[in-house]
């Protein structure tokens, strides 16, 4: 896993100091090895929630403050089982 911090939330009109925005995305990647990636993005957010009006173009002012990427590798329930089966019967 690694998180990358880009920025600080400003001290700005623009920017609310308590609210931020995600974007997540995950996607499996079953060939060759079954890898799970999941990247999130922390973006700043044009207000506090629920407070402030919606301005028009308030996309173009935000920016990413944080960036974090996992990658797991996903194996089948029966390896385990495999793997249990054989380390129970060495005892």
């Amino acid at each position: 896993m690694t998180v990358e911090f880009k920025a600080r939330i400003p001290s700005s009109d623009n920017h609310s100091t308590r609210t931020v925005g995600l974007y997540s995305e995950a996607r499996f990647m079953n060939d060759p090895e079954g890898r799970h990636n999941a990247r999130v993005e922390v973006w700043t957010a044009p207000s506090q929630i629920g407070h402030g009006d919606i301005a028009e173009g308030w996309r173009d002012d935000q920016y990413c403050i944080a960036v974090a990427d996992q990658m797991a590798l996903v194996l089948p329930a029966e390896l385990n089982i495999r793997q249990g089966t054989k380390d129970s019967a060495r005892l």
